[in-house]
């Protein structure tokens, strides 16, 4: 386990095939870098990479495909930072003692003007593949309690206090990434899960009883394409299913391979834990462009 955890992005604007990108000038290092910073404690990696992309540029961004983590030492100890690529929503830079200059510019450009080491290798990484993605969110529902304690069907078991609270960070996730459609396998614990997103978001999570363990296993061809067809009218900002773990391992699978990628490419969902994410990146053209887990 690193010593300091920190979290930031490539913020990127403008045309995918030629993005202008921000770097943040820091009076006290007097050098440019990309926008990042410690972590709070607890805090979700991804959340705290857009707090401090908020926080040091002033722009609101949606998150894309990660671009890795570098690790490094630093009088504090051992750090990681974990970057993804973020568009810029909207925003307004305002100068402060951390951060005093924003600049714009291309990506080559851009290199000649960072100071860390570190900072120009994820530059070049996020450089190998500029594509805006939008989100197919596969979720798996939040802490429930032992079923051994439950007396009644195991479809109406509710979530406990934990899985209540991790319920509430899927809905800010899933809100960064702009989701508009969610569907839920027919299980309490799984509408719960997505409940707080539905709420404010103000989307309603359909019941796809075809996706729940049991029926799913029967006939996991229509299932996986009732996932599929969450994406219709979703726009960029995506889609989100909220299921249990008898199925996800073989649902990602699918539809990995259902966009271009291969069921390999989902290999580590099965130990997908409660309330974590799947999340496959998908371009314009419906491919997939990476699939990645949260928490990382």
């Amino acid at each position: 386990m690193a010593a300091v955890e920190a979290a930031g992005g490539v913020l990127w604007r403008g045309d995918p095939a030629n993005p202008e990108v921000a770097l943040v000038h820091r009076p006290r290092y007097d050098d440019w870098s990309l926008p990042k910073g410690k972590l709070d404690p607890g805090e979700d990696p991804l959340l705290g990479a857009l707090r401090e992309i908020v926080e040091e540029t002033g722009f609101v961004a949606r998150p894309g495909r990660r671009v890795g983590s570098l690790r490094y030492g630093t009088p504090e100890g051992q750090k990681r930072v974990r970057y993804w690529a973020c568009e810029a929503v909207e925003g307004t830079f305002e100068a402060s003692r951390e951060v005093d200059e924003l600049w714009w510019g291309l990506v080559a450009a851009a290199n000649d003007w960072l100071a860390p080491d570190h900072d120009r290798r994820i530059l070049e990484r996020f450089a190998t593949d500029t594509r805006r993605t939008r989100p197919l969110v596969v979720v798996r529902h939040a802490s429930a309690g032992d079923k051994k304690h439950w007396d009644g069907p195991d479809a109406e078991r509710p979530l406990d206090a934990d899985g209540v609270a991790r319920a509430e960070t899927v809905a800010t996730l899933l809100s960064a990434y702009g989701v508009q459609r969610a569907g839920s396998a027919e299980v309490v614990r799984c509408e719960q899960t997505l409940a707080p997103f539905a709420k404010a978001a103000g989307v309603e999570v359909l019941a796809m009883p075809r996706t729940t363990a049991g029926s799913f296993e029967a006939d996991p061809e229509r299932g996986t394409a009732e996932v599929v067809a969450l994406l219709d009218g979703s726009g960029s900002g995506g889609a989100a299913w909220c299921g249990q773990r008898e199925v996800i391992a073989d649902l990602v699978g699918r539809l990995a391979a259902n966009f271009g990628g291969a069921a390999e490419d989902a290999a580590g969902v099965a130990a997908l834990a409660k309330g974590a994410l799947a999340v496959l990146h998908l371009d314009d053209g419906s491919r997939l462009v990476a699939l990645e887990r949260l928490p990382t």
